[in-house]
């Protein structure tokens, strides 16, 4: 029984050959495996960890009344730990 990562062809001497699929590091933090596809998929989109908090990638979001965080983007690479890029801004008082 094959794997949904495993793909394998009958060559012409009658021997089989068979591959197994690489899957590239999900863009979220939290992906999903689902039972007939090989690689995980991210459900709701990149997403990444501003502290213990999870936020959505390609916006900016307010963490607290000083604090602005984003995600890496997409393959932008040298981010594998999906860590959010946070900056201190003027702080606002409510």
């Amino acid at each position: 029984q094959l794997s949904p990562c495993e793909r394998c062809r009958c060559e012409s001497n009658g021997e089989v050959a068979c591959v197994v699929a690489e899957c590239s590091d999900p863009e979220c933090v939290n992906p999903l495996y689902e039972p007939e596809q090989c690689c995980p998929i991210c459900k709701n989109g990149g997403n990444c960890y501003a502290g213990t908090r999870i936020i959505p990638a390609g916006r900016e979001v307010k963490v607290d009344s000083c604090t602005v965080c984003i995600c890496p983007s997409p393959g932008g690479g040298g981010h594998s730990d999906r860590q959010a890029t946070c900056v201190k801004r003027e702080c606002q008082r409510s």
